[in-house]
C-alpha cells in the first residue's frame, strides 16, 4: 500500500543525515537513503518517529556535524509529523467501511436485558469479560473490538447464567414476609460499642458509603444473609430518625456537613459475594429518601431484589470517616463525657466511649420489614414472550426456537439457522435432558452465536447499503445502545425503514424515549472521556468533599442531563460552550460555591440553575470535564489544553515526542506551572505545539482537580488565567475564551458532528467522509446547530445507511 505525498519533508533528511545514516553499517542501524513518503508500512513509522524524536530533542545531527537553521528543523518537523499521521491513518483505515464489529459490553448488557426481559440492576453476567479496547475514546469501533479465546469462553458462562436466570422459577414464587427490630449485630468493629450502649437494638449508620475504611457506612441485616427467595419487587419499610444532627461537636471535627436533612440510602448486597458491612461490586442505589428530625418514623420503598440478596441501609450523606473521629471527639470533647469514660484510651476503647456516651450524628434504625416479591404479572412479560404466551409444550419447541432466533439475531432467521438450533434440542432431549432444558440449551446456543454477538450488515455483500434489519440494529445501537424494539422491528420487517420520512419518524421515536439515556451516557463517555472519571482519584485529604459527597456520579449526572435537555428541547450545541445554567444537586451546589441555589430540603435533587458567574455553565464549567483533565492531585494547562483542541475545537495537536523530557517541577525560579511552562517552551520546537496548548489550559487553572473555583495554588502563587492564542487573540479568562470559542463555532460543530458519526457507525471518520461532515454541518448553520436536528441528519445521511 502507498501513498501520494510530497517529498518535501525529506529534504532536511537527505542533506543532514543521510551521510551517515546509509550505507553497509549506518549509525544507529538506521538507513534514512531508501526512506519514502509515499509507503504505508510499520518501518516507515518507526523512523518517521526516530527522526521528529530527535530533531525535536535536538540530538541529531550531531553537534560536529553541519546544523539545519531552527526554521528549517521546525518546519522539517511540522512536514514529517503531518506525513507521519497521514501513513498511521492509512493503516488503520477500512476504507471508509464498519467492520464486522461484535456487541461491546455495554450492548451485550442492555441487548440481554432486552431480549431475555429480565432485570440487569443487579445482575451483571460480563463481569469477567475482558475490557473493550477503545479508540479515540470510543468503545464501539468494529475493527478494535476483537475476540479473544477468553472471551469465548465467558460467552458461555454469561449465556448459561442469563438462561438460567430468566427461568430460574417456574412457579409463581409465594410471597413472603420478615420483620428484624433487634440482634442487629452490624460490624466486628462496632459490635463492642453497640452492645454496651443498646445490647444490638439498633442498626446505626455513621460513614457515607464511599469511606476508605467504612464503620457503620452499610446497615446490613446480618439474620437475613440467606437473602430473598425470588427476583422481584419488595416492599421494605424502615422505621428511623436522625439522631444528633444538632450535636455540639464543631463539623471541622467530624467532617460532615449538618446543614441539611440526614438521606438514607437502600442497596442490595449478597452474603456469598462478601462481607455485608462494606462496598460490594455491584450495589446501585435502589432508593433513597430524607429523614426528617424527631421521633422515628416508618419510610416505606419499592425495590427490585434478586434471589440471594437482601437490602442494606446507607447513610448518603454521612461523615466522612468515623474511625479517627473517635480521636478527635476525644480529644476535643473529652470532659463532656463521663468521669469513666474520660478514662478510654486507644481505639478500641475511645470508639466504645464515644458510640455510648458521646454526641456523634448518625441514622438509627429501629425495626425492619420486607414483603414480597409483589407480583403483578404472572409468568413475567419477559418470559410469557420468550414462550408465545402461552405454557411451555415440547410440541412448541421447534416454532418457539425460531421466534426467539428471530430476536436474538436482530432480523428473519434462516432455515439452516433453525435447524441448527431444532437439531441441538433434540439431540440434548435424547441425551436425557427434559424438554424445557433442552431448549434452554439451544436458547444458550443462540446466544453464543456470531448472528447474535456480531452487528451484521446484511445477507448481500456486494450491496453498499445496510439491508432493512442492519439498519434498523444500527438505528436501534445508536439511540438506545440495544437491540431493535417492537415497532423498528415490524417497520424493518416491512421493508420500509429505508425511506426517509419513516427512518426519521422512527429516530425522532426513539429519541423521545427514556431509553436514549444510553446514547447520553454512552457518547458523553466516549465523546468527553467521562468513563475514566475516577480513574486517577482525588486525594482524600485534600479533595474529601468528592467521597464524603459521592460526587463522582453526581458530576457525570450533570452532564448527561445537560446534554439529554438540549436533545429534548432541540436546543443550540453551543450551549455546550455558552449556556449559563446547568442541573445539579446540593452536593455540587456546594462544590461551586452556590448552596442558595438548592434548598437543603431537597438536597438529592438535580435541578437547573442559572450561573452568575461566567466562568460556570457550559462543558468548560462542569466538575465532570474539569476532574477528568486533572490527575486527582493537581492540574495540568497541558493536558487541559489538549482536550480542548480534541474534543472542542477537534484539531488534536501531534503527539509529543517519546523522548522529550518531562516539565521539571523543581526549575529554578519557577513559582507557577505557567512558569514551568514558560521554560519548558523555551526550546523552539517544543514551542511549536505548546504555543497552542497551553493558552487553552490557563484558562482552566481557576478551576481545582475536582472543579472547584480557586484564584492561588497550594503555594499561594496567584493564578494567572489570561492567555494569547497563536492567532493574537487574547482573553482574560475562561469567559473570555469561550467567547473566542465560540467564534470558531463551525470548527466545534464538525467536531461534534464526527464525533456522533464515528460513535453512530461504530468506525474511525476518514478523509474521505469530510465532505458528507460538512454537508450535515451546513444543514444544521441556519437554525444555529439544534442537537436533535443534528442527531437526525447523522441518521438521514448516506453514511449511516452504508456498510
Amino acid at each position: 500500500m502507498s501513498l501520494v505525498g510530497a517529498a518535501e519533508p525529506l529534504e532536511l533528511v537527505q542533506q543532514y543525515c543521510v551521510d551517515c545514516h546509509s550505507g553497509a553499517e549506518p549509525d544507529g542501524d538506521r538507513d534514512f537513503s531508501e526512506l519514502k513518503l509515499d509507503r504505508v508500512d510499520e518501518d516507515t513509522v518507526v523512523m518517521l518517529q526516530d527522526i521528529i524524536d530527535q530533531l525535536t530533542l535536538g540530538e541529531m545531527p550531531p553537534e560536529d556535524a553541519e546544523q539545519p537553521t531552527t526554521a528549517e528543523k521546525r518546519e522539517a518537523i511540522d512536514g514529517l509529523t503531518r506525513s507521519l499521521k497521514s501513513i498511521r491513518q492509512s493503516m488503520v483505515s477500512t476504507g471508509g467501511q464498519t467492520v464486522l464489529r461484535r456487541l461491546n459490553r455495554r450492548e451485550y448488557l442492555r441487548t440481554v436485558g432486552d431480549l431475555m426481559g429480565i432485570d440487569m440492576t443487579m445482575f451483571d453476567p460480563t463481569v469477567n469479560f475482558p475490557r473493550d479496547n477503545t479508540v479515540e475514546q470510543l468503545d464501539n469501533v468494529g475493527d478494535a473490538l476483537v475476540t479473544s479465546g477468553y472471551l469465548l469462553e465467558q460467552y458461555l458462562i454469561a449465556a448459561d447464567a442469563v438462561v438460567e436466570k430468566t427461568f430460574a422459577d417456574l412457579k409463581q414464587p409465594a410471597e413472603k414476609s420478615w420483620t428484624f427490630d433487634g440482634n442487629f449485630r452490624q460490624q466486628p468493629e462496632l459490635n463492642p460499642g453497640h452492645k454496651e450502649a443498646f445490647n444490638y437494638r439498633y442498626l446505626c449508620l455513621y460513614d457515607n458509603p464511599l469511606a476508605e475504611r467504612p464503620e457503620g457506612a452499610y446497615g446490613p441485616l446480618e439474620d437475613f444473609h440467606e437473602g430473598v427467595h425470588a427476583d422481584g419487587i419488595y416492599e421494605v419499610k424502615v422505621l428511623a430518625h436522625a439522631v444528633n444532627r444538632d450535636t455540639p461537636y464543631d463539623e471541622k471535627v467530624l467532617r460532615i456537613h449538618l446543614d441539611e436533612p440526614f438521606r438514607l440510602g437502600v442497596v442490595p448486597g449478597n452474603a456469598a459475594i462478601g462481607d455485608m458491612h462494606t462496598t460490594q461490586p455491584i450495589q446501585p442505589l435502589l432508593a433513597e429518601t430524607t429523614l426528617t428530625d424527631g421521633e422515628p418514623q416508618w419510610y416505606t420503598f419499592r425495590i427490585p431484589l434478586d434471589r440471594g440478596f437482601s437490602p442494606r441501609f446507607t447513610f448518603q450523606n454521612g461523615m466522612t470517616e468515623v474511625r479517627p473521629t473517635y480521636g478527635r471527639v476525644m480529644k476535643s470533647y473529652r470532659k463532656t463525657l463521663p468521669e469513666k469514660a474520660q478514662k478510654a484510651k486507644g481505639i478500641f476503647l475511645e470508639r466504645i466511649a464515644v458510640i455510648h456516651h458521646g454526641k456523634l450524628p448518625h441514622i438509627r434504625i429501629h425495626e425492619v420489614s420486607i414483603r414480597g416479591p409483589i407480583v403483578e404479572q404472572w409468568p413475567p412479560a419477559g418470559r410469557s414472550e420468550l414462550l408465545g404466551g402461552q405454557p411451555f409444550a415440547p410440541d412448541r419447541v421447534p416454532d418457539l426456537l425460531k421466534r426467539f432466533a428471530d430476536r436474538a439475531f436482530r432480523r428473519p432467521a434462516d432455515n439452516e439457522e433453525v435447524a441448527r438450533l431444532i437439531g441441538l434440542y433434540e439431540y440434548r432431549v435424547q441425551q436425557g435432558r427434559s424438554p424445557l432444558d433442552a431448549m434452554k440449551d439451544a436458547m444458550k446456543s443462540a446466544l453464543c452465536s456470531p448472528a447474535f454477538l456480531y452487528l451484521q450488515p446484511g445477507p448481500d455483500a456486494g450491496d453498499a447499503k445496510l439491508s432493512q434489519h442492519a439498519l434498523a440494529s444500527r438505528l436501534s445501537y445508536f439511540l438506545i445502545g440495544s437491540m431493535p424494539d417492537a415497532q423498528l422491528r415490524a417497520v424493518a420487517d416491512s421493508g420500509q425503514l429505508s425511506d426517509p420520512v419513516v427512518l426519521r419518524q422512527q429516530a425522532r421515536r426513539l429519541l423521545a424515549d427514556p431509553r436514549t439515556d444510553a446514547l447520553v451516557e454512552g457518547f458523553t463517555d466516549s465523546w468527553l472521556n467521562l468513563r475514566a472519571l475516577g480513574e486517577m482519584p482525588p486525594d482524600r485529604d485534600a479533595f474529601s468533599q468528592y467521597y464524603t459527597a459521592g460526587l463522582r456520579d453526581e458530576m457525570k449526572r450533570e452532564t448527561q442531563m445537560f446534554t439529554r435537555h438540549l436533545i429534548d428541547n432541540d436546543l443550540s450545541i453551543l450551549d455546550f460552550l455558552r449556556g449559563n445554567y446547568s442541573f445539579i444537586n446540593r452536593d455540587l451546589a456546594r462544590l461551586y460555591g452556590i448552596t442558595d441555589a438548592v434548598s437543603s430540603e431537597s438536597a438529592g435533587e438535580f435541578r437547573k440553575v442559572v450561573f452568575d458567574d461566567k466562568r460556570r455553565g457550559g462543558l468548560l464549567g462542569q466538575a465532570s470535564v474539569l476532574t477528568v483533565t486533572a490527575n486527582g492531585i493537581e492540574t495540568s494547562p497541558v493536558i487541559r489544553g489538549v482536550w480542548l483542541l480534541e474534543n472542542i475545537l477537534g484539531t488534536p495537536p501531534a503527539p509529543p515526542p517519546d523522548d522529550v523530557p518531562p516539565i521539571d517541577p523543581d526549575v529554578r525560579g519557577a513559582k507557577s506551572i505557567r512558569d514551568l511552562l514558560e521554560k519548558h517552551r523555551s526550546t523552539e520546537t517544543c514551542n511549536a505545539c505548546h504555543r497552542k496548548i497551553d493558552p487553552l489550559g490557563f484558562a482552566l487553572e481557576c478551576f481545582d482537580p475536582i472543579g472547584g473555583l480557586r484564584s492561588r495554588y497550594e503555594n499561594k502563587a496567584v493564578i494567572d488565567t489570561s492567555g494569547q492564542l497563536p492567532g493574537g487573540r487574547s482573553f482574560e479568562d475562561v469567559s473570555g475564551l469561550k467567547e473566542i470559542l465560540l467564534e470558531r463555532k463551525d470548527f466545534f460543530a464538525r467536531m461534534l458532528t464526527t464525533k456522533l458519526m464515528a460513535y453512530a457507525l461504530g468506525r474511525r471518520i476518514e478523509s474521505s467522509d469530510r465532505g458528507e461532515i460538512d454537508a450535515i454541518v451546513d444543514g444544521v448553520r441556519e437554525k444555529d446547530y439544534p442537537m436533535r436536528s443534528l442527531i437526525e441528519a447523522v441518521v438521514l445521511s448516506e453514511a449511516f445507511g452504508r456498510r
